[in-house]
């Protein structure tokens, strides 16, 4: 077993391995894999291939700063739409402790621990004030 990682350390010496845009491509292959295996379409099946490609390409590729100007790009473009996503799977995983509210001037997410009646809440990034229940 140690030859075996010495060898693989070896091999992936030089190379950056894994960042967002990398498991995105591998995501975006799998939605398209189980379109294609539900509607049985050639083009889903060679799109999820393709994806997968370059997204095995873009880990193994020695063109640190092609890659990283690549990862930019993407968390530029999307990065709000993976935080947005973070932050609703946060909020849904702690539902049964937190009741989570919106500021009625900001819009920002506020939360307060279930259970405490009714509580005058300040906004921490507008300052407004209003009353909840929660």
């Amino acid at each position: 077993m140690g030859r075996f990682q010495q060898s693989l350390i070896r091999f992936m010496a030089g190379r950056r391995g894994q960042d967002q845009l990398c498991i995105a491509l591998f995501a975006v292959g799998l939605v398209f894999w189980l379109l294609s295996v539900i509607f049985g379409s050639f083009v889903f099946s060679l799109l999820s291939v393709a994806a997968w490609g370059y997204g095995i390409f873009r880990g193994f590729s020695r063109n640190i700063p092609a890659r990283e100007r690549e990862n930019q790009w993407f968390l530029k473009r999307f990065g709000g739409i993976i935080t947005k996503v973070k932050q609703a799977y946060v909020r849904f995983k702690n539902r049964k402790i937190y009741l989570y509210y919106r500021c009625p001037q900001c819009k920002s997410w506020l939360k307060l621990p279930r259970n405490i009646g009714e509580k005058n809440v300040t906004c921490g990034h507008c300052g407004a004030n209003f009353n909840k229940k929660a």
